[in-house]
């Protein structure tokens, strides 16, 4: 068994290559070990899953591992949202979740995303101690106790979390407004949440699809040519009405949105819409929390409303954290997971969606008016992000750190930061940030700049400027 390691959110692999019924099996008692000598096992363990290949099964067999060792173990009846499967453990008590899933990853990944007690991702140190674990074992001659699925409680945790959802929104408003909505769960296990809801919506790509189409389920522009031209030719039929496509990914924990244009919005510009409509719209108080790779435009929306602004390392883990010590309104992250005030310290795509059309609802306006609102006020910025597909990406990163440029695509860099990765500031506000991937092989090159042109120069240069360094 070669060394497994988790990295932003959980351990992922490629199935059948490191992703394995064996390997699963480690991994399940590698945790196991980590509740015992935590006291939490007593408490019991939920484990869900999502709809890639073979995930239910991956799910039954560390069921069984957790059943084996005398623990406590439900399994979700059928496939969940990594939300659902965590504000069960938070609800019900349980020591900790396992969420079959490798989000949005390629098809051909799969993964075990641990979910604390608190209803969220596992902190580094709990996952630090997990591999700690998963290193004894592979020395040792490992028997596991599995037992029948029968000895498994199978549940729905659908009632208690659909329950919770109806408190943090005004479903009525959305109901009443009479809007046109489109929802693309991308063949992920969040198809069917809004009908669940009671709202009259118009779903695409909901059947389950392991292949997703044949596109990654990641809600970024590349991956969403269906749902542009369908929501385009939707909203000609109803021309007249407020429409808009929420987009969620493979687990629905991330969110992005398309306008009734055709617009994409992306995921910086779905925080935005959200600290306005909370803030403003629903009047609630506390902190905002950030990642290194969210746009600037937060910072100023901050600035306006007296709120502070804490930014963070890449994952939600480091946002979670915040949540659970401090007053926090909002907190998300560039890869489009959003906390809100109210539920548990986690991402969840259906939330952050049904937020955006009760702003819709509130405000009567299509999310690309709210948006030109928002920017015309306080700025516009403009986006874009390239994967490098590279098996170096920590080290190309630290070389590029220990000699950052004074100059880059012939601006001058006017302050450098490290916290994640390198990122270079320029003194019009744009900014690019070379990170490595802490869920696949790749290098990421993040660019935000004041107009498309912009972001297309610096994104170029970044591509070269990775490919010298290595």
């Amino acid at each position: 068994m070669s060394q497994i390691k988790f990295g932003t959110d959980g351990w992922r692999a490629k199935i059948a290559d490191e992703f394995t019924f064996d390997n699963v099996r480690f991994v399940t008692q590698a945790l196991i070990e980590h509740l015992n000598e935590t006291g939490l096992a007593a408490k019991g363990v939920a484990v869900g899953y999502d709809n890639r290949f073979q995930s239910e099964d991956f799910a039954r067999t560390s069921a069984e591992v957790c059943a084996g060792a005398g623990i406590n173990t439900l399994l979700t009846s059928h496939s969940v949202p990594s939300p659902v499967l965590s504000f069960a453990v938070k609800d019900r008590g349980l020591g900790a979740g396992i969420m079959i899933t490798a989000s949005h990853n390629p098809p051909e990944w799969n993964g075990f995303k641990i979910k604390e007690e608190f209803g969220g991702s596992a902190f580094p140190k709990t996952t630090k101690a997990v591999e700690q674990h998963l290193n004894k074992l592979q020395t040792s001659n490992l028997k596991l106790q599995n037992k029948s699925e029968s000895e498994v409680t199978i549940f729905d945790p659908d009632p208690e979390y659909l329950a919770k959802i109806r408190s943090l929104v005004n479903l009525d408003a959305i109901r009443s407004a009479n809007l046109r909505i489109v929802i693309d769960p991308m063949h992920g296990s969040g198809a069917g949440y809004f009908a669940k809801l009671g709202l009259d919506v118009t779903e695409i790509r909901g059947n389950r699809d392991p292949l997703f189409g044949g596109v990654n389920p990641e809600p970024l522009p590349v991956n969403l040519e269906e749902s542009i031209s369908f929501i385009k030719e939707f909203a000609l039929k109803y021309s007249k009405e407020l429409t808009a496509c929420i987009i969620l990914d493979g687990d629905a924990d991330r969110i992005a949105a398309i306008d009734a244009s055709g617009r994409f919005i992306n995921t910086h510009n779905v925080f935005s819409l959200l600290l306005r409509h909370l803030k403003v719209n629903r009047k609630l108080s506390g902190d905002v929390v950030k990642t290194f790779n969210l746009t600037n435009l937060i910072d100023k929306q901050c600035a306006k409303y007296g709120q502070k602004l804490d930014v963070m390392p890449i994952g939600f883990k480091h946002i979670a954290k915040k949540m659970i010590e401090g007053d926090v309104l909002l907190g998300g992250e560039e890869s489009g997971g959003m906390g809100i005030k109210g539920f548990i310290p986690e991402r969840d795509g259906i939330l952050a969606g049904l937020n955006l059309l009760e702003m819709m609802a509130y405000e009567k306006k299509m999310l690309g008016q709210l948006l030109e609102e928002i920017m015309t006020e306080l700025g516009h910025f403009y986006y874009d992000r390239m994967d490098l597909h590279t098996d170096k990406g920590p080290e190309t990163v630290k070389k590029l750190t220990l000699t950052p440029p004074n100059e880059f695509a012939g601006m001058k860099v006017a302050r450098v930061e490290t916290l994640d990765g390198l990122k270079l500031n320029f003194e019009d506000e744009s900014w690019i940030l070379f990170r490595a991937s802490g869920t696949e092989p790749l290098l990421r090159v993040y660019v935000e700049g004041r107009t498309p042109e912009e972001v297309k120069l610096i994104l170029g240069a970044g591509e070269n400027f990775v490919n010298a360094s290595r």
